[in-house]
């Protein structure tokens, strides 16, 4: 696995031969913004700037939303949480499953379906407002989002994660950074041992920056000293990386970050996306939901005071020839 820093201007590699891990990192952060060294399809580029279309929407959320999540695995989930408080499950038709929590998250990343203790279950990896590492599980038997422990034997505050593909190796592979120290990710495996969840540590790694999101591509763990939010969105060999920055619209890079690109989100006939999204996530493959070139989701304000979670189809980038 191979980690990278996201929008650089100057790049040195080193090998963490503990881990087996090779690393890239830079020392400072390039702000400028070029067409991707590997263009999208023809049909998303209109007058120079790629554009998606908005294809579907939930109804009205609650309020602002700080972070979104998205499940793989078996079907697929959608998980939406509240800047003011709040996790809310939804499926791909925009549905809400379940009732909401009152749980209080400042970072949720992708999930994972497993089989735990023989129910079918999706797991969700977050952080607390407090600054407490939890999974929010959800599947048979449940009305509502449960929260529960991971065996990450964490003391100090952690800050943001995210996660990955685990292949054999257990469930999920997780990094994360903490408040006491947000140039330094670590990164390991979850696992299911019988009944109980495991953790393997791999590595602790110096990003050289303060570290404000990271993304998992391929075997590849980028981490960005800009964005507020990112997602890969890879099918077959097909990859490109999403952020947003404070602020700022939806980018999209096609090098592992070297450079951006402004994404136009065009409405949809019922659909309207947000200008300024606030969290976005994605997957190029889905097994459900009739997205045959994968979703993209972002969530924001779109219209005064009217706060939802927009699908957006990228099929122009992942099914382009």
């Amino acid at each position: 696995m191979q980690i990278k820093g996201w929008r650089l201007s100057v790049v040195f590699p080193f090998v963490n031969a503990a881990a087996g891990l090779s690393l890239l990192f830079a020392a400072t952060a390039c702000g400028r913004q070029e067409t991707p060294t590997a263009s999208p399809g023809q049909d998303a580029v209109i007058n120079g700037k790629i554009e998606l279309p908005a294809v579907w929407s939930t109804r009205p959320l609650q309020g602002k939303v700080s972070d979104v999540a998205l499940s793989s695995g078996s079907g697929a989930i959608l998980a939406v949480a509240y800047e003011a408080g709040g996790l809310e499950f939804f499926d791909m038709e925009g549905d809400r499953l379940g009732e909401p929590t009152r749980f209080h998250l400042k970072d949720l990343a992708d999930g994972r379906s497993a089989t735990i203790q023989g129910t079918h279950l999706t797991l969700f990896p977050g952080v607390t407002q407090d600054g407490t590492l939890k999974a929010y599980v959800f599947g048979e038997g449940l009305v509502a989002p449960a929260q529960i422990d991971l065996p990450i034997p964490e003391e100090r505050m952690v800050e943001g994660l995210c996660t990955g593909e685990a292949g054999t190796q257990g469930l999920m592979r997780i990094a994360y950074w903490t408040m006491a120290n947000n140039r330094v990710l670590r990164t390991g495996i979850v696992s299911q041992a019988g009944e109980d969840l495991t953790w393997t540590e791999e590595a602790a790694t110096e990003a050289g920056f303060p570290i404000t999101s990271c993304v998992f591509a391929y075997d590849t763990l980028v981490a960005s000293p800009r964005s507020a939010a990112s997602a890969s969105l890879t099918r077959g060999e097909n990859s490109a990386l999403l952020s947003i920055e404070e602020g700022g619209p939806l980018q999209i890079s096609t090098d592992l970050g070297m450079t951006t690109s402004d994404v136009m989100v065009r409405d949809g006939i019922t659909v309207t996306a947000p200008n300024e999204p606030t969290a976005v996530s994605a997957h190029g493959s889905l097994p459900a939901g009739g997205y045959p070139g994968g979703v993209v989701v972002i969530a924001g304000e779109t219209s005064e005071g009217t706060h939802q979670v927009v699908f957006v189809d990228p099929s122009a980038i992942t099914l382009k020839d």
